[in-house]
C-alpha cells in the first residue's frame, strides 16, 4: 500500500485565550502522526502553530472575534514534510516588525523563520492560509507499512521515529540564498 498524506484539523474561536487549546491539540495530534512527545520537534511545532494562530487572531481578525472560527491544520506527507497552517478571514499578509527592546510582541515571524524550512501564504476568496513546513529528519519519515512491520488496512501513515536526533542548524526563509539574511518584510507566497 502506497503511503498517503495524513491531515488533521481543528476549529477554534478567534480569541487569544484559545491559543493554548491549539497548543494542546498539537500535542495530542503529533503522536497520531507518528512523532513521540519527547521528540524536540514537538516543541518547534507547538511554537510555530501558537505563533501563526496568534497572528491569525490579532491580525487576521483585528484583535479577536469570538464569532469567527479559525481552522488549524497539520499535514504530514509521505516524504516527511510536516505542514502546519492556520486559515483566517483577513485580507492582509503577515509582515515582520521591528520589536523594541522592551516589547512583548512583534517577534513571532522571526521565531517561525528560525524554526521552519519554508513558510508562506495562500490567498483565497474567504481570506488566507498562513503555512509553515518542516522537513522531518530521516528517522521520523513515513515508511511503507510492510517495512514498519505492521499491517495497515486504512490510509494511515506509519512512521519510524526510532532515535531521531535533531541537529541544530540555521534554516533559511523561502527565497533566501545561503549566506544571505532573510528579509521578512513580507512572507513570499509559495
Amino acid at each position: 500500500m502506497k503511503p498517503t498524506s495524513r491531515t488533521t484539523t481543528v476549529t477554534f474561536p478567534a480569541e487569544l485565550a484559545r491559543i493554548g487549546v491549539v497548543r494542546r491539540w498539537v500535542g495530542a495530534q503529533l503522536p497520531e502522526l507518528g512523532l513521540r512527545l519527547d521528540d524536540p520537534l514537538v516543541d518547534d511545532v507547538q511554537l510555530v502553530m501558537s505563533e501563526i494562530a496568534a497572528n491569525a487572531v490579532v491580525h487576521g481578525c483585528d484583535g479577536g472575534r469570538s464569532d469567527v472560527e479559525l481552522t488549524a491544520a497539520l499535514r504530514l506527507s509521505p516524504t516527511g514534510v510536516l505542514r502546519m497552517s492556520v486559515a483566517d478571514p483577513g485580507p492582509g499578509r503577515p509582515e515582520s516588525r521591528k520589536a523594541g527592546e522592551g516589547a512583548t510582541s512583534g517577534r513571532g515571524l522571526l521565531l517561525v523563520a528560525g524554526v521552519v524550512d519554508r513558510f508562506g501564504v495562500d490567498e483565497g476568496p474567504d481570506g488566507k492560509v498562513v503555512w509553515a513546513e518542516l522537513d522531518l529528519p530521516e528517522a521520523a519519515r513515513p515508511v511503507p507499512a510492510s517495512v514498519a512491520g505492521r499491517q495497515v488496512e486504512s490510509q494511515v501513515v506509519v512512521l519510524c521515529t526510532g532515535a531521531a536526533v535533531r541537529v541544530g542548524r540555521p534554516r533559511s526563509a523561502v527565497g533566501v540564498r545561503p549566506g544571505q539574511q532573510p528579509e521578512l518584510d513580507r512572507i513570499p507566497a509559495a
